[in-house]
Order: C-alpha cells, then structure tokens, then sequence
C-alpha cells in the first residue's frame, strides 16, 4: 500500500489519512511512505481497548518495502494497551500496524 492508496483529506490541513483494522496477532498491510516535506509528520495511532499493539517502521528502501523484504524495528511506544498516538518526527520508509492481543484498529495522518 503507498499514499496514493490512502484517503485524500483536502480539509484545514491537507493531507492523507489511513484506518485499518488487524485481527489477533496479525500485522497489518505495509505502508510505503514518499518523501513528505519537512513540516508533514506521521501521527500514528492505535485504538486497541484491552488488546494490545504497536506500529513498526522501516528505513529499508521503497522497493524492499513493495516487496515485502523490509526490515522493521518497533516504535518508540512498544507494544501498548488502550489507545495510544504518537508523531513520527524522523524519516521513515514505511510502517504498520502489529497486533499483540486481540484486534486492534489503527489510524495514520500524514
């Protein structure tokens, strides 16, 4: 999944938005993310009531990312209960949602 596939919001603030729902310790689709400029930051958050998730980003390159070959590292908040948001401020290349417990709902803006 790129950007491109995410919902268009032409609102206050531009941009994109992303939901997506995991089932039980699945993980979600991969999300390439283009180059955003400098003032776009990713908020990421997961809606998970007592089940528990994390999102996971790469650096890998967008081909490893289409590819499904990235290599993913946790974010800063680990695996978390309830809901939980928090901005990306670094570059990344991609990210996802991870269920740990039960199903989970996450949502991205860019």
């Amino acid at each position: 999944m790129t950007i491109a596939q995410m919902t268009k919001r032409d609102s206050y603030i531009p941009g994109w938005h992303h939901e997506e729902t995991i089932a039980d310790g699945d993980t979600g689709n991969d999300i390439k993310i283009f180059p955003t400029p400098d003032d776009k930051r990713i908020t990421c958050t997961i809606i998970a009531g007592a089940n528990t998730g994390k999102f996971q980003v790469t650096t890998s390159t967008d081909a490893k990312v289409a590819a499904g070959t990235a290599t993913w590292q946790d974010w800063n908040e680990g695996t978390s209960t309830g809901t939980v948001s928090d901005t990306l401020i670094g570059p990344v290349t991609g990210l996802r949602g991870v269920s740990g417990s039960g199903e989970i709902k996450i949502e991205v803006v860019i």
